[in-house]
């Protein structure tokens, strides 16, 4: 219990510790911010960015035209549905109506026709849901990767040491946060995902 206790202390006095070093970073490098330019001056002691992925993904042209794409897909998706599901419940129907005045054996056939259908029909709503999340999924890899090579890019013209997602970051100055010149140029390296080429994977 007394080890569980010293342990529980090391990791809170370790997690402030870190938050001081990457407060103490992040003045540091809001005071190298250029007053006149409003630009970010490298601190060259150690040279760090943020980036918030999460934004830089979501708010990018390429990210816009694939949510249209896929809410487009999911109205296709949908009417496709719809119709089979009427043409089901009319089948249902006439099921209902024609139990007691049709033969047993050719009654049992046919709704064991219309289980089929039904089947079919949640197969392929769930190959439909998986085939949006496969799109949605890919085309989220697609902007990532052209995204890292931009902060890539970024790093090597600013010399940074590192850099880091806002979301492992405690504190940081949003002098440091290159995130819009990352959406800047990702926006024209990649204006668009190729769709077509995601559905033929």
């Amino acid at each position: 219990m007394i080890f569980f206790k010293i342990n529980t202390f090391f990791n809170i006095l370790k997690f402030f510790l870190v938050s001081i070093f990457f407060l103490n970073i992040a003045l540091a490098q809001e005071e190298n911010l250029d007053e006149n330019t409003g630009q970010l001056s490298i601190n060259q002691t150690f040279p760090i960015a943020v980036v918030d992925m999460q934004r830089i993904v979501g708010q990018s042209l390429a990210a816009v035209k694939v949510r249209e794409f896929i809410e487009n897909k999911k109205e296709e998706f949908g009417a496709e549905l719809n119709k089979e599901e009427q043409e089901l419940k009319s089948i249902q129907e006439d099921l209902a109506s024609q139990r007691s005045i049709m033969p047993p054996d050719e009654f049992t056939e046919l709704e064991g026709s219309f289980r089929k259908r039904v089947e079919a029909l949640q197969k392929m709503v769930a190959e439909r849901n998986q085939l949006l999340e496969q799109m949605l999924s890919q085309s989220v890899q697609v902007i990532q990767l052209e995204a890292i090579k931009i902060i890539t890019e970024i790093g090597k013209e600013k010399g940074l040491a590192l850099t880091l997602d806002t979301s492992s970051v405690v504190i940081a100055a949003n002098s440091i946060n290159i995130s819009s010149s990352v959406i800047e140029l990702l926006n024209i390296n990649l204006p668009e995902v190729d769709m077509s080429a995601i559905m033929s994977k």
